[in-house]
């Protein structure tokens, strides 16, 4: 039998977490030197616990963004196997034919279900906790990235099922990227009220090495091995998140067990109320504002990134990709402080960033590498800035409430700027 102090004892071949068994008998040694460590030791532990965490979204933000990695093999024709499909004089033979309006459709629809279900999965994560949809929310990344793959396999390549279980599965991974995201946001303001920010931090910078990893590895991979299985190397990296999310499970029910009665009284949720979202205060929804507009300008730009950079300096494709995942490598150092400054002055300086990347020839790269500096400071200090202001037992609901509103504005922009591009390619 294994015994935790104060836990629920398990069988020899069962450990229960939130009432699934999940570790076998062969792990029962490791489980209780796992115990011992964690246990024992009074705060340390967290890190380990935050380094689970950081890794839960990890294969959701690696696929969100395998469109753009891949935005000519999507967008562009068969039939136009000549001039900009060519790719070191090779013909585009895995071209898709969507189109830039259709393409742009993908973001859209998965700006839209992370909106549309964020805000459920923040307050039934406020009352099933965030042992049990980590897990639900990272399977459900497993799923929705695996029939985005098997949607450019020979079986439905080209045929009239392949764009509608394209857009089924983006929105199955916005789904599931929403509520990884809303467990994470909600595991550091529980484990880490007294260091938010590099908490905080470090999510962001693993969370973005899963971005800058797609935008490196995902256009040589399609080159070399083609297109399906770039979308499978996809479905692999979510695997990673299941794992993190199994092994943040073992060790937040261990750490549970080291908190005093009146502690886990204070942090344990409450049903939502409407009043409780009447009575967040300005300074909240001054936030969400920000947070939702900010990402409707960062995210469409980093979608239709590789394609622009082609199309305006002349890059191929895969010199184009590392240059567009560049605006992200700056977010793997984040970690200061100072949020109201930093996300003012990040903000700000975003916008002659962007003026300069639409009418001046500047180096492609520089810019790119500011735009992801002042994404960096503006994101790492705007959303820890809601588990200040807002009640615990709430928090995932105002976290949920503010990623409604970036779905949203980004799903619309998305789509627009789809339109303007097929109107010019017409």
């Amino acid at each position: 039998m294994i015994h935790f102090k104060g836990a629920v004892t398990c069988t020899a071949t069962e450990l229960c977490i939130t009432g699934v068994c999940l570790i076998p008998k062969r792990c029962t040694r490791f489980v209780n030197l796992l115990t011992q460590i964690f246990v024992d030791t009074e705060r340390s532990w967290r890190y380990v616990l935050l380094a689970c965490d950081c890794f839960i979204a990890f294969g959701c933000f690696y696929c969100v963004d395998i469109p753009s990695a891949l935005q000519t093999e999507i967008q562009s024709s068969y039939s136009n196997c000549t001039g900009a499909s060519l790719l070191n004089g090779s013909c585009c033979e895995e071209c898709l034919g969507l189109g830039p309006d259709r393409y742009n459709q993908l973001y859209a629809v998965f700006s839209w279900t992370n909106a549309i279900v964020v805000l459920p999965i923040g307050v039934l994560l406020d009352r099933l906790g965030n042992r049990m949809t980590a897990i639900l929310s990272t399977s459900l990344a497993v799923l929705g990235s695996s029939l985005f793959a098997l949607s450019v396999t020979s079986y439905f390549k080209m045929t009239s099922i392949m764009f509608p279980l394209m857009m089924f599965s983006r929105g199955l991974l916005g789904a599931a990227n929403g509520g990884c995201q809303l467990v994470q946001d909600r595991v550091i303001a529980y484990w880490f009220p007294d260091k938010l920010g590099l908490a905080f931090g470090a999510i962001v910078s693993v969370i973005r090495c899963g971005n800058v990893l797609n935008f490196f590895i995902t256009s040589n991979i399609a080159k070399i091995y083609g297109v399906p299985m770039a979308l499978w190397t996809g479905a692999l990296m979510c695997g990673v998140g299941c794992v993190a999310a199994l092994g943040y499970c073992v060790l937040d029910m261990i750490g549970s067990r080291k908190l005093d009665k009146n502690h886990v009284f204070n942090i344990k949720s409450q049903p939502l109320r409407m009043s409780d979202i009447r009575n967040f205060p300005l300074s909240y929804w001054l936030v969400a504002v920000m947070i939702s507009t900010y990402y409707s300008c960062f995210i469409p730009y980093v979608a239709n990134g590789s394609k622009f950079i082609q199309d305006k300096y002349g890059y191929n494709r895969v010199t184009s990709s590392y240059i567009n995942g560049a605006v992200y490598d700056v977010s793997i150092i984040d970690r200061f402080g100072g949020r109201a400054i930093s996300a003012t002055l990040g903000s700000a300086l975003s916008v002659p960033v962007i003026i300069s990347l639409a009418f001046f020839e500047l180096p492609p790269l520089i810019l790119t590498i500011c735009f992801g500096t002042f994404y960096s400071i503006t994101v790492v200090s705007l959303w820890p800035c809601i588990a200040k202001v807002v009640p615990l037992s709430t928090v995932g609901a105002a976290n949920g409430i503010a990623a409604f509103l970036q779905g949203l504005n980004i799903g619309l922009t998305n789509l627009g700027i789809g339109k303007i591009m097929g109107a010019v390619e017409e």
